[in-house]
């Protein structure tokens, strides 16, 4: 905790002082001038009177503020190597210590505020931890939204009574067009004393479309902006000390959000962002959607699609993660490319029907094994409001992968939905409810007569019932095959025309591979 000589002079210039500065010094305090006391620290503000001072001059520094109730002698001003404040002797006194008093208060409240950040930090803490300190030390609301503008997290924002756009932002997640629009063309008053100050790019004011002035500060990390942290000024003014708790505040935020799309920069960050909102049905009103998609100049073709690329333990590393990320930006020449969880997830827009064609599919599936990635990829959706949902489906198709231990870089949902409604059934009973009387009986008899029934069956469904295609997929004559239906037809009574019978059949065909597949006894 210190202040600078010069900072308390400028705050004294109003009293018409006069200064003899021989060079800048950091303060901790005050103190009043003694008699008694031959030695002065130079880290102290001595207070009195001009009279007070020994008549010759000490040879160490020192700093001192002196009311002028005599004149000050030549010999303090032309040899002294002291720090010298006058003040004249028609200024208030007591207002100038009420003053010196607040500084050095207001620094200790900023060293305490910091501490209690650290130990928060520390000791593991959450953004809301951190908004909660800030709220009571600061005394005003606070807001923080991503750089999409979408809600993060607040604190006091529920005591706000008259503020439209903050209720509102609280009530559906992200803040409305009209402000959106007004950051986009850069409608932001600029505090006009902080142009010069060193924080100026960290910190701006905001108006217009508010009822009350706001301060925003950025909070970055590598240089990027992650979030804006809003403080209202509503319950009492916001002081210079207040814009510096605000930067430093942000600067503890910058270290406590996490989520690895927040850890690498981006080409268009507003888009990452807003993408990851949609991810997290943080965003959910289908107008605000659309409008967000606009101001962000994101046009799409009609078709989506979501991949998500899984990184394994060796490529999960930072370097490597953003490394990923670029390859994937260039191999779809887009920009919706995110890291979001533990994968980088592609929204793919493509303007026919499908999202391949076989060459492309086998240079993707050539760039999953250079660097031992799968991919699993959604069904095709038409509104990004159902981004979240299909993403999900990615995640399924990536997990019944792992389960089915299949070796497929790209695993694509079309290819496990019924898959993964058994599995989703299999979780609340026994597999073996699935598998219809027909099968078992079939499975039954091959056991014992060592006949390839139930085999034969599944082939020719799959073929439509066609003998000829059936036979040369299982390698026997015409003959043979037709008499393997006829005995099928006598053993079970089965009705090929019984289009839900047939269904059932080929389900069951299913869940026993999939049993055989995971390895369990259901």
């Amino acid at each position: 905790m210190s202040v600078q000589f010069s900072t308390i002079t400028g705050l004294l210039d109003k009293f018409s002082i006069k200064v003899h500065l021989k060079e800048d010094c950091e303060l901790i305090g005050f103190r009043y001038l003694n008699k008694d006391v031959s030695v002065y620290l130079s880290d102290y503000l001595y207070i009195g009177k001009v009279s007070d001072l020994a008549e010759m001059p000490s040879s160490s520094r020192a700093n001192y503020m002196l009311y002028e109730d005599i004149l000050l002698s030549t010999l303090y001003k032309q040899e002294s190597m002291s720090n010298i404040i006058l003040v004249s002797n028609k200024s208030d006194i007591t207002s100038i210590i009420d003053i010196l008093q607040d500084l050095f208060d207001m620094e200790i409240k900023m060293v305490n505020f910091t501490n209690k950040l650290l130990e928060l930090c520390q000791e593991g803490t959450t953004i809301q931890q951190l908004l909660d300190v800030g709220y009571e030390t600061l005394g005003n609301p606070l807001l923080l939204v991503d750089i999409s503008l979408c809600f993060m997290a607040h604190a006091g924002g529920n005591t706000i009574k008259n503020e439209p756009l903050w209720e509102w932002t609280l009530s559906k997640g992200y803040v409305t067009e009209a402000y959106v629009n007004s950051i986009m063309e850069n409608k932001i008053d600029r505090n006009i004393e902080s142009e010069h100050n060193e924080n100026s790019d960290l910190i701006l004011w905001e108006s217009g479309l508010l009822n009350h002035r706001q301060l925003v500060g950025r909070v970055l990390k590598n240089k990027q902006p992650l979030a804006y942290l809003k403080m209202l000024e509503y319950n009492k003014p916001i002081t210079k000390y207040d814009e510096q708790m605000l930067i430093t505040l942000c600067r503890f935020l910058s270290l406590t959000i996490k989520g690895s799309n927040e850890s690498f920069s981006s080409t268009n960050p507003l888009v990452d962002s807003f993408i990851t909102a949609l991810l997290n049905q943080k965003l959910y009103d289908h107008d605000a959607i659309s409008e967000r998609a606009r101001s962000f100049n994101l046009k799409l073709y009609d078709n989506l699609y979501v991949i998500a690329i899984e990184l394994n333990d060796i490529n999960r590393n930072e370097d490597k993660i953003y490394y990923l990320k670029r390859k994937m930006q260039n191999y779809f020449n887009r920009d919706t490319v995110i890291i979001y969880d533990k994968y980088i997830v592609v929204l793919l827009d493509v303007k026919g029907e499908n999202i391949f064609n076989k060459n492309e599919l086998n240079l993707f599936r050539k760039l999953l094994e250079k660097h031992n990635c799968r991919a699993g990829i959604s069904k095709v959706f038409h509104n990004l409001y159902d981004l979240s949902e299909y993403y999900k489906q990615t995640i399924t198709s990536l997990s019944i992968g792992n389960q089915i231990h299949s070796s497929e870089r790209i695993l694509n949902y079309n290819d496990f939905i019924v898959t993964h409604m058994i599995l989703s059934f299999g979780d609340k009973a026994h597999l073996k409810i699935l598998v219809h009387p027909i099968v078992k009986l079939l499975i039954h008899i091959d056991e014992e007569k060592n006949s390839d029934f139930f085999k034969t069956l599944c082939a020719y469904l799959k073929h439509n019932q066609d003998v000829t295609l059936t036979s040369k997929a299982l390698h026997i004559h015409y003959n043979t095959l037709k008499y393997r239906i006829k005995r099928i037809i006598e053993l079970t009574n089965i009705d090929f025309n019984n289009s839900e019978l047939l269904f059932e059949v080929q389900l069951s065909e299913k869940v026993l591979k999939l049993v055989k597949q995971i390895g369990i006894e259901k």
